[in-house]
């Protein structure tokens, strides 16, 4: 008899998060019934305090789930983001400005687009989770202009944004911060220790060239080129109203640059003045510039996209330019609801400490273990992306696990800053395989957005569809840190992987 085909699981995304939900509930059960705790030290005592896991199905557990439900969701930082963006690409796209401004590369090779959309991926991550907000929906909007497969877009830049956290190609804020713990970590071990931002540069510009290039590759064997002709794309194109349009765009740039360049005359009124390094004043928590950033792109797109539209005639009046800012909003129902159980997922999560027990647990077997050189790197890297699967929020992390790793790896001949890109590599890899991920979940929401075909979008489909390419990249990052180490080459200026 000829043998029945497995059906593959596709269940939908909404399924998979109440699943989820309910494997936590039943975990935290029966780890808080065994006793399991973590323990965890102080970054600025050393003093150490046990975590035990919390039992949510308690009577304080049942009340959290159903009393924090709405305040959670209300707390989920990128929704107010993907407002914002969304308003901002749909009047750009139906200004006609974005069919202008990328037309032109309907004709282009498309792994020479593809290569582009991961290198700008990798350097958005400058400007850390908006990165998403904003590149997922405006690829997606340059893909549909070029009449390609806009959720190859969105899955390019997904992926690139992810992976690319481990590099950033350019100092970031995040790096800032996480540089901070490892400074403190480190003078716990090192006397007189200084965490500086150039440590890293060598293997970051390295890192972001060979992860564009396999990326590419994979991509472009794995993810659909297909052709599909869009009629909404048939916009007036003015050659008049483009050159009136970049006469005003460039005004309003110089004053947004203006505003962020400091001991200027009348400069630098976004910047946070109270901070001490440029990158704290630029985007960090108090700076105005880092949540004024989709403000200043959402204004300069409405001016422009309006000088556009109105001389082009794709729009006609005021009436069309209010319509044309909510077209983009069309089919993004799931991105809302995706993103209310996905609050609740990870309510339980936090609420029974199952990822900061499970972490804590992890780190010691490195603490205990006395491995030294390429051993040690290998088990810190496997277990730094076991932690950012089961909990993706990177400096929380860096901050719950860099006591003991950062002390446990300079006994170990290992350097702070290696370690330190240990983590971030770790942590990007962990990311793109995460049901916890909330930009997986709002990466989803897009593909159902720009599903014009109906196809069957589901959790585990559409993960299965992305593995080949985050597994090649995820071993060429292996490849890189492990490489270097043996190699023994300094990852930034004056600093090796070694002390």
């Amino acid at each position: 008899m000829p043998r029945k085909k497995m059906r593959k699981l596709n269940l939908g995304p909404i399924t998979v998060m109440i699943v989820i939900s309910a494997i936590l509930i039943v975990l935290s059960f029966a780890l808080n019934k065994i006793g399991l705790t973590g323990k965890m030290t102080d970054l600025e005592t050393l003093e150490t305090t046990t975590i035990t896991v919390n039992n949510i199905l308690s009577k304080d557990g049942i009340r959290n789930i159903f009393g924090s439900a709405l305040k959670n969701f209300r707390a989920i930082e990128p929704l107010v983001a993907i407002i914002v963006s969304l308003i901002t690409v749909s009047i750009l796209e139906v200004s006609g400005l974005l069919n202008h401004l990328f037309r032109k590369l309907k004709n282009v090779k498309s792994s020479i687009v593809t290569f582009i959309v991961l290198l700008v991926s990798i350097i958005s991550t400058i400007i850390g989770d908006y990165s998403y907000a904003l590149l997922l929906p405006f690829v997606s909007a340059v893909y549909r202009v070029m009449n390609r497969d806009s959720k190859t877009g969105i899955m390019t830049a997904f992926i690139g944004i992810t992976m690319g956290y481990g590099t950033g190609l350019i100092f970031n804020y995040q790096d800032f911060v996480l540089g901070e713990l490892t400074e403190t970590a480190a003078q716990n071990v090192l006397d007189n220790y200084t965490f500086t931002p150039w440590s890293m540069i060598f293997i970051m510009l390295a890192a972001t060239v060979l992860l564009t290039i396999i990326g590419t590759i994979m991509i472009e064997r794995y993810f659909s080129k297909k052709v599909q002709v869009n009629e909404e794309n048939e916009y007036n194109v003015s050659k008049n109203a483009f050159r009136a349009t970049t006469v005003v765009f460039i005004l309003m740039l110089v004053v947004a640059i203006w505003s962020i360049i400091p001991g200027l005359p009348l400069s630098g009124w976004m910047l946070d003045e109270t901070a001490g390094s440029y990158i704290v004043k630029l985007l960090g928590d108090k700076a105005p510039f880092k949540d004024g950033l989709l403000v200043i792109l959402l204004g300069m797109s409405l001016i422009c996209s309006y000088v556009y539209g109105k001389i082009s005639r794709n729009i006609k009046g005021t009436g069309e330019f209010n319509v044309a800012i909510s077209k983009t909003f069309q089919n993004t129902g799931f991105i809302f609801a995706g993103l209310f159980f996905a609050s609740i997922m990870l309510s339980i999560l936090n609420y029974t400490n199952l990822s900061t027990v499970i972490s804590l647990n992890l780190i010691e077997l490195i603490r205990v273990s006395e491995m030294s050189g390429v051993f040690v790197v290998a088990i810190t890297l496997l277990v730094c992306i076991v932690i950012s699967i089961i909990n993706p929020t990177t400096v929380s992390n860096w901050q719950l696990v860099s006591p003991v790793l950062v002390g446990s790896l300079v006994r170990a001949n290992i350097s702070p800053e290696f370690t330190q890109m240990l983590f971030k590599v770790g942590d990007s890899i962990g990311k793109c395989f995460s049901p916890f991920y909330i930009f997986f979940i709002i990466m989803l929401g897009f593909l159902y957005k720009a599903d014009s075909q109906n196809e069957d979008i589901s959790f585990f489909g559409t993960m299965r569809k992305m593995t080949p390419v985050m597994v090649a990249m995820s071993l060429a990052w292996i490849v890189i840190v492990i490489g270097w180490n043996l190699l023994g080459f300094n990852i930034g200026i004056g600093t090796g992987t070694t002390l």
